[in-house]
């Protein structure tokens, strides 16, 4: 048995795909924002770290100048004329000329790069570690194979790509200046005082190359950018979302619609039967309604056969009706009259005795009685005297009965 359940919380499968299709759309687009928004934010803070190894190489190169170049140049022009007790920072001291140097780039950009060759107990105040860069040197001295650290900190809710690299480390050569104010040149104790980087061990790892490229302008723009690209995928997937919705109506719902709708035109109204749908354009589909077609006109023919099959069955069961109400008939007449003859047939049945001189019979109760009298009693047959040719010329020789 066939059940039609009708369950109004069914929707068309348009409705369906239509948010199917949204929904993926609002997906995909939703990840290839984000996605190209960590892309171009990775790519921001890999050009931080070139930065980065810009300035760190420049001023490592400012390094190498001042102990191959100018210290040695000089040592050798002051050699034999210098006190031992002398100090001049601006030539002796290339982390003091890298460090007025940055005060000159400063004062001329507004990149906001920080650069510090941070200590623990620097000789200059200026280049004292704050916390997270004492962290690092304190890292170093328990961990020697440390020599780099990278990440993003945020410095008064400025996004900053860190770079710390392994600084100094105390050598022999340098313990003259760094192990006890009496052993340094007097003129750097009057320069410095006699606290500051004193007591070194040799081996220590005394300073931290601490770098720090601000990111705010690079994120920025990549906002900027993804904002951009965001309205131009907006719009282009809108308009493939449109596009995909009006072929897909065109293509598939149409065509799909127009089948059920025939389809409920034959269901309600049998005179529909055999109507033909114009093929549509995608192969799938052409298919089905060529396949509609076919049942179409078939279950037609189907139905004109069947029409004039159940006429002709039903003609020849009227005639059979006919035939079997005159059959019937007859057997009633035919009833009828074999009723009115039983009325006036009594049947004898059995083996009767019979007397084989008197032709008298003997009854159930043993008498012998004459046979008119019994056939009498035992039917309804009347019976009237007679004499047969036989008898006549044999008992009434004198009287001619029977004239020929």
């Amino acid at each position: 048995m066939l059940i039609l359940i009708n369950d109004n919380k069914k929707h068309k499968a348009s409705t369906y795909l239509i948010l199917s299709i949204g929904f993926i759309i609002f997906t995909a687009g939703a990840y290839l924002l984000v996605a190209a928004d960590g892309i171009m934010k990775s790519y921001a803070r890999e050009e931080a770290k070139e930065k980065a190894m810009i300035l760190l190489d420049r001023n490592l190169a400012t390094h190498t100048y001042f102990s191959h170049k100018l210290k040695p140049v000089l040592f050798k022009k002051f050699e034999g004329n210098a006190d031992k007790n002398y100090f001049e920072p601006i030539w002796m001291s290339s982390t003091y000329a890298i460090r007025e140097i940055d005060k000159y780039f400063h004062s001329i950009t507004t990149k906001g790069y920080y650069y510090k060759e941070a200590a623990i107990n620097a000789r200059s105040p200026e280049n004292e570690a704050d916390e997270f860069e004492r962290t690092f040197i304190e890292k170093m001295n328990r961990t020697p194979e440390l020599n780099e650290h990278y990440e993003v900190r945020f410095i008064n809710e400025i996004p900053y790509f860190i770079v710390l690299k392994r600084g100094e480390t105390m050598e022999e050569s340098c313990l003259r200046c760094h192990s006890t104010p009496e052993a340094a040149p007097s003129d750097l104790v009057a320069y410095y005082g006699n606290e500051r980087s004193f007591n070194r061990s040799l081996d220590e790892a005394v300073s931290a190359i601490s770098i720090r490229i601000p990111l705010d302008k690079a994120y920025e723009k990549v906002n900027t950018l993804i904002f951009q690209i965001s309205v131009l995928l907006g719009i282009t997937l809108l308009l493939i979302f449109c596009f995909t919705i009006f072929f897909g109506k065109k293509w598939i719902f149409d065509p799909l619609n127009l089948i059920c709708i025939k389809a409920m035109e034959i269901s309600k109204d049998p005179k529909y039967l055999g109507d033909q749908i114009r093929l549509p354009s995608s192969l799938e589909l052409s298919e089905l309604t060529e396949a509609f077609n076919i049942m179409s006109f078939k279950l037609r023919q189907e139905r004109d056969h069947l029409e004039l099959r159940v006429s002709k069955r039903t003609e020849e069961l009227h005639n059979s009706n006919l035939q079997l109400a005159q059959e019937i008939n007859n057997h009633k007449k035919t009833i009828t009259q074999l009723e009115e003859t039983l009325k006036d047939i009594k049947t004898l049945h059995g083996l009767l005795p019979i007397c084989m001189h008197c032709k008298n019979i003997r009854d159930d109760n043993g008498y012998w009685k004459q046979i008119e009298s019994y056939i009498q009693e035992h039917s309804d047959a009347q019976f009237s005297h007679s004499v047969c040719r036989e008898c006549a010329k044999k008992y009434y020789p004198d009287f001619d009965i029977y004239q020929d």
